[in-house]
């Protein structure tokens, strides 16, 4: 039987939780608040851990409005998971049986569950003939020769964890006139190594993922402030409606000679392309325009791997040329870039999206 409206229940980490019932706030779970005031769903948060998989009932984290304070109740299983942690993975027995059940009862999941697998998107998206254009040059590493492939291409590589995030499993690897070679990543600090042969290279690079599986990827051009590269990272989500709608695309500088934009300065597009480019209104209009259909290109191509989702962060690249390149997409975007750059109510919106994206999927039921 159908309640009044859809109950979504929020993964979160043991940190937040802790900190909710302490009554301090955590900024994504109090947007997502304030964005349920005018949604309307019942909306609580919990770990793993609060799941019990025999009563198949949540001790869930909820924000009492009558007290205005945050408490602790049972719930049922919600209709709705949105993951905001990647929680789900600490305790891998629990979230097995948890996934089938939700699998079993018909519960959706507004974003997807696990991250990706950037081979396996590369290699699905290559497939996919609307989308090869924008996917550069990758190589899953097998051997150093697929490394020399590569920089018979171009003298700049890129090699990334399969999986991974936050930019702390990328280096960046360039071949040098001289013979040697420039290893480069940035963990807290930027790391810089000049190598003076492929061997040691391959030495390092293996030594860096050690047992972890990575692409071999052509470096994109990318524009650059000074010795600053830049990217957007893209919010794009699904609306109240189901359709695919582009909420913000903040534009993100690198730190000054670091291989990746993460710990980056972020702007709104508008800012940065008017005020930093100096483009025209109507140059940034027609650049807006083209990323716009970018985006909803990799959505739906990533939805016809994947299937539906509420919610992808995607990083893509434009490069001095003009050319729009696909970087890869993020399961879980943590829109710390839409935070450090747009304005209150387009973070709003963000999370509005999702919750309204959950009403609409309860709608057709």
């Amino acid at each position: 039987m159908l309640r009044n409206k859809p109950v979504v229940g929020v993964v979160v980490n043991k940190t937040s939780i802790n900190k909710l019932l302490k009554q301090e706030q955590v900024s994504q779970i109090k947007d997502l608040i304030k964005a349920n005031k005018h949604a309307n769903t019942t909306l609580f948060f919990f770990t793993i851990k609060n799941v019990d998989i025999v009563k198949k009932r949540i001790i869930g984290t909820y924000y009492n409005d009558k007290k205005g304070l945050w408490e602790k109740k049972q719930f049922p299983y919600p209709d709705f998971i949105y993951r905001k942690s990647s929680n789900l993975r600490t305790q891998k027995k629990l979230a097995a049986t948890f996934e089938k059940q939700l699998r079993k009862e018909n519960i959706q999941s507004l974003n997807y569950i696990y991250g990706f697998n950037k081979w396996k998107v590369y290699n699905s998206l290559s497939k996919d003939k609307d989308f090869l254009q924008y996917l550069p040059l990758t190589l899953m590493y097998k051997r150093p020769n697929d490394l020399k492939k590569l920089f018979a291409i171009s003298n700049k590589v890129y090699l990334k964890a399969c999986r991974g995030g936050k930019g702390r499993q990328v280096v960046c690897v360039s071949k040098l006139p001289n013979g040697k070679y420039e290893f480069s990543c940035f963990i807290e600090k930027l790391y810089v190594e000049k190598i003076d042969d492929f061997n040691k290279l391959i030495k390092k690079i293996l030594g860096f993922f050690g047992s972890k599986k990575f692409v071999v990827q052509q470096a994109i051009d990318l524009i650059t402030i000074g010795k600053s590269i830049v990217d957007l990272r893209a919010e794009v989500q699904r609306n109240g409606s189901g359709e695919i709608t582009v909420t913000a695309i903040p534009v993100r500088v690198g730190r000054y000679n670091s291989p990746i934009t993460t710990h980056a300065k972020s702007y709104t597009f508008d800012y940065f392309f008017e005020e930093i480019m100096k483009y025209s209104q109507e140059e940034i209009e027609s650049l807006k325009t083209k990323v716009n259909n970018f985006l909803i290109t990799a959505y739906r191509s990533i939805e016809r791997i994947y299937g539906p989702s509420g919610d992808i962060g995607i990083d893509i690249g434009l490069d001095k040329e003009g050319r729009l390149w696909f970087i890869e997409c993020n399961a879980r975007s943590l829109k710390v870039s839409l935070n450090n750059a747009y304005d209150k109510e387009t973070i709003n919106q963000s999370y509005l999206n999702i919750l309204e994206y959950a009403k609409y999927l309860y709608s057709l039921r």
